[in-house]
């Protein structure tokens, strides 16, 4: 899926992004059994979520994984990464498994920018506070190499997994930005990006994306080397971001497709008819279990899939 440009496919998905942000996988003091194979409750909504977005006709379903790192990874005293811990593969089993159940396609999301946001300890639990793994040369390898790398080998033959996305939104962890207050060099991020985006093309035979916030950076992966790219358009970034043709954006070589969408004053129907009409070959949802009027699943959604796109995903 999406290894090669196709004018005709598009292909409709959504991010169900966590049960819980953060410790869906892995173990933290808060949960120190596990995550999701160790929360029956958590496990059943999953499956339930997945069964009705099925039903839909939905063929891809993003996911996040580590996030910012207060779950699942082993840290030694002084901020190095060790290992994955104990729980790490019973919980991604259990999201597998899930998806295979369902026959859904799952596009993993190994990290997200909050891992660069200023550390903050809750109930003995570190939230971000993580920039030093992006930019400190050992902590960036050994980050990889122990952390990274497992999960990538781990699942990087099995066909429930479509595609990796190595980061949500990497942007938003630069210097100087509203979401990041120390901030990563942007020759840092993109070295860290880089090094992931490898990793991936060695132990997995899935393609491999970055989940970019918007078209505004996409200097920082363009150099990479991606199967495809993934753009993120919402409301407030104004219409003309989401009609402007995909081919005015110089990556022209790969497939492009719309990572995550939503609006509050915009039509299902409007948005995904402007991003195929712009050359998007794929859009998902945000979100599946989002509860706010501008970023939720749409009722009318499988009503829109079953009208405009075909059984094997293509456009109808």
């Amino acid at each position: 899926m999406w290894t090669a440009r196709q004018p005709d496919r598009f292909v409709v998905g959504v991010n169900l992004p966590w049960i819980d942000y953060g410790t869906d996988v892995g173990a933290s003091r808060w949960f120190p059994d596990g995550g999701l194979s160790c929360k029956p409750e958590a496990l059943e909504r999953l499956d339930r979520t997945l069964a009705a977005v099925a039903a839909d006709g939905v063929a891809v379903v993003r996911l996040f994984l580590l996030c910012d790192a207060r779950s699942g990874v082993v840290f030694g005293d002084d901020g190095s990464p060790l290992a994955l811990d104990h729980a790490v593969f019973a919980d991604i089993d259990a999201i597998v498994a899930a998806a295979r159940r369902h026959r859904i396609g799952l596009m993993p999301v190994l990290l997200d920018f909050h891992l660069c946001r200023k550390a903050e300890i809750v109930n003995a639990v570190q939230l971000g506070g993580r920039s030093h793994l992006l930019v400190q040369p050992e902590a960036r390898r050994a980050f990889i190499d122990r952390i990274l790398r497992p999960i990538v080998e781990r699942y990087g033959t099995d066909e429930t997994v479509v595609a990796w996305d190595v980061m949500n939104e990497p942007e938003w962890c630069l210097e100087k930005t509203r979401f990041s207050r120390t901030g990563v060099p942007f020759g840092a991020l993109q070295r860290f990006l880089g090094d992931a985006v490898d990793t991936v093309r060695r132990f997995a035979r899935q393609p491999v994306t970055v989940g970019s916030a918007g078209t505004w950076r996409l200097d920082l992966v363009t150099p990479l080397g991606l199967d495809f790219y993934q753009v993120h358009w919402y409301e407030r970034f104004g219409w003309s971001a989401l009609v402007r043709p995909v081919d005015g954006l110089g990556l022209a070589d790969r497939p492009v497709i719309l990572g995550e969408f939503a609006g509050r004053d915009v039509s299902l129907d409007e948005v995904l008819t402007a991003a195929r009409q712009a050359g998007y070959e794929g859009a998902l949802v945000w979100s599946v279990l989002a509860d706010d009027p501008a970023s939720a699943y749409p009722p009318d959604l499988g009503a829109w899939i079953q009208a405009h796109v075909s059984s094997n995903g293509g456009q109808a």
